[in-house]
């Protein structure tokens, strides 16, 4: 009785090979679930100094600038917004200038607590838009506030 051997070498498809990577990925996924977060990014700013029961905090601004003041605008922005983001409880700030109006601003700030807005609130950098507002520069501006939740 002669045996044969099986010299056969197992070589998967490209469409196991994919399946089998599409597989992993979401396995790791549903892994990483069971894990802490935030381990580097925005949120990871944010997880390291935020207390159990305190969420990151954002503001939406829409602010309608005069035609004639946009330079002015232009410049305090840029310094409001540098400085913003050196702030220790900055996660993020934002201007986007509006495709339909040019004339028309929106903030995106995002905080990892009230005591950031409010520090936030208390710097110069801050009172370069306060006082913009007041001089008259502004034709409207509206804040809208929310908490983080998917972030």
């Amino acid at each position: 009785m002669s045996t044969k051997t099986n010299s056969y070498k197992f070589r998967p498809s490209r469409t196991a090979v994919t399946l089998l990577i599409l597989m992993l990925a979401n396995f790791s996924t549903l892994c990483s679930s069971f894990l802490p977060r935030a381990t580097s990014g925005i949120m990871s700013k944010a997880a390291s100094s935020t207390a159990i029961n305190s969420k990151p905090f954002g503001i939406v601004v829409e602010a309608d600038i005069k035609a004639d003041r946009i330079d002015e605008f232009l410049e305090l922005i840029e310094k409001d917004a540098i400085g913003s983001r050196a702030e220790p409880g900055c996660l993020r700030f934002d201007v986007l200038r509006s495709k339909e109006d040019p004339n028309k601003f929106y903030f995106y700030e995002l905080y990892k607590d009230d005591e950031a807005v409010a520090f936030h609130k208390d710097q110069p950098h801050f009172a370069l838009w306060t006082d913009f507002k007041a001089s008259g520069g502004v034709v409207k501006s509206v804040s809208h506030k929310a908490d983080g939740i998917f972030l």
